[in-house]
């Protein structure tokens, strides 16, 4: 067996295994799940059972919340491939179109049972200001991938020092 003598570690940087990758992945989607489905699905069903309209479906959040959390392990894991831009555009316009999906529901009227008084609440510019974050990370994923297609050696020593 022929080898070049060039690996990752004497490149100057450690990539870890494919493994160790997977199961930090699957690590860190556990606790996103919780956040992004579990809480946000036992909220809305707390509310419904209690005679409050949704502004969301719970099968809303909760495809969003999977997608959001399989896009984000799926970038954890391709971090040191080429594919780690692509994915990452993908994980930000997922979250953007579920940002925008909330900016379209941001303003809630409550009816008072037994008054003429109803009660409107709206929360839009606190959802716009959510959107900042998923914009500048796809601008960044859009740069790294391009980056990537040129040279993938580039980003390597800075995400994985030695």
């Amino acid at each position: 067996m022929t080898t070049t003598g060039r690996t990752s570690t004497n490149l100057g940087f450690r990539i870890p295994g494919l493994g160790w990758r997977i199961t930090l992945g699957a690590l860190r989607m556990i606790p996103l799940v919780l956040l992004l489905v579990g809480l946000p699905a036992a909220l809305l069903t707390y509310l419904s059972t209690n005679g409050v309209a949704l502004p969301l479906s719970i099968l809303t959040v909760t495809i969003f919340g999977v997608l959001i959390s399989a896009l984000s392990t799926a970038r954890y894991i391709s971090k040191p491939y080429r594919a780690y831009g692509p994915v990452s555009v993908a994980a930000s316009a997922v979250t953007i179109v579920y940002i925008l999906v909330l900016l379209a529901q941001s303003t809630y009227t409550i009816a008072i049972p037994n008054t003429p008084v109803t009660l409107t609440l709206s929360y839009t510019e606190l959802i716009e200001l959510l959107l900042i974050v998923p914009l500048l990370s796809m601008t960044a994923a859009v740069v790294t991938a391009i980056e990537d297609a040129r040279s993938l050696q580039e980003r390597l020593p800075f995400d994985f020092p030695p």
